[in-house]
């Protein structure tokens, strides 16, 4: 006997379609195509990814692609196609984040490979940031610094939406 209610099914497959067309709408509409808006939070690129797998939801539930194609985006956003033209997984691309405010990081000097940094906060929420980011744009507030806990802290739940995301659009690009 099936356990699916379907108008708890259906309720559900709408809000989730219904926030991933805010993301879409948020990334046709900028620049980078990244899908935050102005919503530069501690933590943006976790956002960056829930956002791009919420997407990827939307695209399964709904047949449109444009949410699959926006959700690619995001990984380009991620991966250096952002207002900073940084990678922000560290150990990639040209320019990463070499001072990630990681203990392990910090105690050998040397940044571990593959970690995704918290990136822009423009909420300014640690004294470096208040004091080298001041009247700085929204997707520009995030400094390469082991004192900058705000905006290159690395968190297992900030890595493990980008892992996921990461693995479904390699799946759906076999």
């Amino acid at each position: 006997e099936s356990m699916k209610n379907p108008v708890y099914e259906e309720k559900l497959k709408k809000e989730i379609i219904a926030r991933a067309e805010e993301y879409l709408t948020n990334s046709k509409e900028d620049g980078y195509l990244v899908s935050l808006g102005d919503d530069y939070i501690w933590g943006s690129n976790m956002a960056v990814s829930n956002n791009a797998r919420q997407m990827l939801m939307a695209e399964q539930l709904s047949g449109n692609k444009d949410f699959g194609t926006y959700a690619y985006d995001q990984l380009s956003y991620l991966l250096g196609q952002n207002a900073l033209s940084y990678c922000f997984i560290t150990g990639y691309g040209s320019v990463s984040p070499k001072h990630a405010h990681h203990r392990p990081s910090m105690a050998t000097e040397k940044v571990l490979k593959g970690m995704v940094v918290g990136g822009p906060d423009s909420a300014l929420e640690d004294p470096f940031m208040v004091s080298t980011m001041a009247d700085i744009a929204p997707a520009k507030c995030y400094v390469d610094s082991d004192q900058s806990f705000s905006t290159n802290e690395v968190t297992i739940y900030w890595n493990s939406p980008f892992i996921y995301f990461l693995s479904a659009e390699m799946s759906r690009n076999k």
